[in-house]
């Protein structure tokens, strides 16, 4: 793939509903492209980045070398692509290492997802994001389960995706098109929408999206640039990890994330800043979401009062 792909400005401005290939790169063309690719915000696959590495892994690596470590896992995930949907609380359950694998042998579906990485130093040395050069790393996080999906969401930094074991599908929309997706009215970054299977008649506007699709191999990485919808898949055991890094998006890009909701996510931000927030009334987990985005407005500024208050 030649550098000029790399700059390309949004190739999500094309025809409307297109479906291309995710744009890839080798490990090579990694550095000489990387600040235009930032600067674009355009995703890029490189082919075996961490190719080396990834020969040694497997699910059985983890078992044998912490097998009594307790994890919280996710299980019985749903078959849909939608997670969100789903209780959070009603999927959760605490056992050791050893014995989540053993659940992924027998082909469950489960997930240990967002790990961090100190609990695992040795995998930590194995898999250094160092070479391809990324600033101001926020936070390494394992993924290891079977049969999953992560939902359409995006992400406030920027995501360089590594895949050691396994192998997953993705799809990327820019987030141009966030007023084609749906989002969850108290969950902005998360989309109503399966991209594999859309309801059409329910989600119409999805059927005007661009979207690119890619297959990630053990070695692969995938750089995804804040702000852009992704959804990844695995049909099989999987193992990924992901840093985060670079500069989150701004406020003002995240207002118009927001809004581009329209009404339903500005009048459910509005109850849950009032109802959460300031009642402090309970609200629903659900599986792979954060608080209502209105509790988390009024969280933020409560905290702000407070230390102006202090000062």
């Amino acid at each position: 793939m030649c550098i000029a792909t790399a700059r390309v400005p949004d190739p999500f401005r094309a025809v409307e509903g297109a479906r291309s290939v995710i744009p890839y790169i080798s490990p090579a063309d990694w550095p000489r492209v990387a600040t235009d690719a930032r600067v674009t915000r355009t995703p890029l696959l490189i082919r075996g980045a961490f190719a080396p590495q990834a020969a040694a892994w497997s699910p059985r690596r983890f078992a044998d070398r912490w097998p009594d470590l307790e994890v919280r896992a996710t299980v019985d995930l749903p078959e849909h692509g939608v997670p969100y949907f789903e209780s959070f609380h009603a999927h959760q359950e605490t056992m050791t290492l050893v014995t989540l694998v053993e659940m992924l042998e027998r082909g469950c579906r489960c997930y240990l997802h967002e790990m961090s990485f100190e609990f695992f130093p040795e995998i930590e040395r194995d898999c250094d994001f160092a070479h391809l050069r990324l600033d101001n790393i926020s936070a390494i996080k394992l993924w290891l389960g079977s049969r999953t999906r992560s939902g359409l969401h995006y992400d406030n930094a920027d995501n360089m995706f590594a895949q050691m074991y396994g192998v997953k599908r993705v799809v990327l929309m820019s987030p141009r098109v966030s007023r084609f997706l749906y989002p969850f009215p108290d969950s902005p970054a998360k989309s109503q929408v399966d991209p594999e299977h859309p309801d059409l008649r329910r989600y119409p506007r999805f059927a005007r999206c661009p979207v690119w699709t890619g297959d990630l191999e053990p070695g692969d990485a995938l750089y995804i640039p804040r702000g852009w919808w992704h959804f990844i898949a695995a049909d099989d055991v999987s193992i990924s990890v992901n840093c985060w890094h670079g500069d989150s998006l701004t406020w003002g890009e995240h207002l118009r994330m927001w809004f581009s909701g329209g009404t339903p996510v500005i009048a459910r931000t509005a109850f849950d800043f009032v109802r959460c927030g300031i009642l402090g009334r309970p609200y629903q987990r659900r599986l792979f979401s954060a608080p209502p985005l209105g509790l988390q407005v009024y969280q933020f500024l409560a905290s702000g009062l407070r230390k102006e208050r202090q000062s």
